[in-house]
């Protein structure tokens, strides 16, 4: 089969958008406004919490204020210092974007973020595997000026030091794409096995400067209460894990709660609420005397169990698929392209599905006319079931691969489709243990990666070095940087209609 030279087929739909050079290290925006610059003046606010910390069994959830630290640190230490003694693997901590509007979720493009109280490292390997969805893409214009995700970071370095964080940044989202957003963060972090969730959110904004004032005509203290008590009844539905009423309600009476996408987001990551706590409350009005335009805020702890997801991983078995599953994969991806086709959605299979394909795997799809590249697509990382993936990449690389104009009703009748099933990837040291023809090739540098399939090395008569470079021209990585490049390597199972479907 041929492909064109510039062997751009292979390359992720994120992997466009990570080819560009960026600051590894993003430097405080808040430092000396939001928050002090000064050190010793900043942990006087984190650590000012007199709440006493909790014995945490279960998961640990917190819903904390993202306000200048005068308005609102002193409330959303409370919730720090209830689970200081927990010991997280990583932290996950979804913000609102408050200056660029989008619909899905936002990913960061930097590998750490710099406070006056050091590094916070920013987990990039599940951010790309993150990024592999269409619900979440990177978007560093709505995380250059945002501050719902670094005013956590004080908190975070002073009670967690050194642990990894995955900020992502909640846009305009239906319940549904919450649940999709939390249940594919689920399975990117599924290794770890002790993960904090800092969901960033203030509660009500009141007054003509917020254009949200139902009750700006009452005396200041009637007003305080009817904000007071719109607030508890969000919180009510945030204990309780009722997530349907609460994004029902902030939907229905225009509550301008800010992050309640976030919050959404964050209750749909538990299955199962152990202990539940409102361990503070209070308002900018406090603070200012400002009862005209004022904030309130909240910290909420919840523990509990993290919602059951599919986790199952196709290992290197991978490659003995059965001929019937290759049979059922290739007709499903000839489905799903027409049905996108006929009907501009992807389709939903309701029929049987062979054990071997419900489990989680990346896989690639190749189109090709007359022995021409049409479209490829695909997930290097096991975040979906094997299945839904080719359903999804069948339909991307017909109609979303950006080289190419969507498949047309002429073309789809010429089109042959091969699927490549992915084994999981594992680093190797050098290009020595590269098996030629045998492994495909991850590179990875920063926030850019690369991949090219096993077969490709063979199609073109690669070397082990040409190999090597071709994958790190798609990541964007330039040759003084080889030294430093990562790499991993996979197998694949390769099959097509040709082969399988005579």
């Amino acid at each position: 089969m041929n492909r064109i030279p510039v062997i751009a087929l292979l390359i992720l739909l994120f992997s466009l958008q990570c080819t560009e050079s960026y600051s590894i290290t993003k430097q405080s925006k808040l430092a000396g406004s939001w928050y002090p610059s000064d050190k010793n003046e900043l942990l006087k606010y984190v650590s000012s919490s007199e709440h006493p910390s909790q014995q945490i069994s279960h998961i640990p959830l917190i819903i904390v204020p993202h306000a200048g630290y005068i308005y609102s640190a002193h409330v959303a230490a409370k919730a720090y210092g209830a689970i200081a003694s927990y010991k997280p693997d990583i932290i996950v901590i979804i913000g609102r974007s408050h200056y660029e509007y989008f619909t899905g979720f936002a990913l960061p493009v930097y590998d750490a973020i710099k406070t006056p109280l050091g590094v916070v490292t920013v987990e990039q390997k599940v951010i790309h595997t993150l990024a592999q969805n269409n619900t979440f893409t990177f978007n560093n214009n709505a995380f250059d000026p945002e501050h719902s995700i670094e005013i956590q970071l004080p908190f975070i370095q002073h009670y967690f030091p050194g642990i990894p964080i995955l900020p992502v940044l909640a846009g305009n989202v239906t319940i549904q794409q919450a649940g999709q957003a939390a249940t594919q963060i689920l399975q990117a972090i599924a290794h770890y096995k002790k993960p904090l969730f800092v969901i960033s959110s203030d509660f009500t904004h009141h007054g003509q400067r917020f254009s949200y004032a139902p009750y700006y005509k009452l005396q200041p203290d009637t007003r305080m209460e009817y904000i007071k008590r719109d607030d508890m009844k969000a919180i009510d539905y945030i204990l309780s894990k009722n997530t349907e009423k609460f994004y029902s309600y902030c939907q229905s009476t225009g509550i301008t709660i800010c992050g309640h996408n976030a919050i959404v987001s964050g209750l749909l990551l538990l299955s199962k609420v152990h202990t539940k706590e409102l361990v503070a409350y209070a308002t900018s009005a406090n603070i200012t005397g400002d009862y005209d335009n004022t904030v309130s805020y909240a910290a909420i702890v919840l523990t509990g169990e993290i919602n059951t997801i599919s986790t199952t991983i196709l290992g290197d078995s991978s490659c003995n698929i059965s001929n019937d599953d290759k049979k059922f994969l290739l007709s499903l991806a000839r489905q799903s392209i027409e049905t996108m086709l006929k009907n501009k959605t992807l389709v939903e299979y309701k029929g049987t599905i062979p054990e071997h394909c419900k489990q989680n795997a990346g896989a690639f799809v190749t189109l090709t006319i007359n022995g021409n590249l049409r479209g490829c697509i695909g997930y290097i990382d096991p975040v979906k079931p094997l299945y839904q993936t080719v359903i999804e990449c069948a339909a991307h690389a017909a109609f979303k691969d950006p080289r190419f104009k969507p498949l047309t009703k002429d073309e789809y009748k010429k089109i042959h489709i091969e699927i490549s099933v992915l084994s999981p990837y594992k680093p190797i040291a050098s290009l020595d243990e590269l098996r030629l023809g045998t492994d495909g090739l991850i590179v990875v540098k920063g926030n850019r990666r690369g991949v090219l399939l096993p077969q490709v090395a063979t199609e073109y008569g690669l070397t082990k070095q040409q190999f090597f470079q071709h994958t790190c021209e798609k990541a964007g990585i330039y040759p003084f940087e080889y030294d430093s490049v990562t790499m991993y390597t996979f197998t694949a199972a390769i099959f097509s209609e040709n082969e399988i479907m005579k």
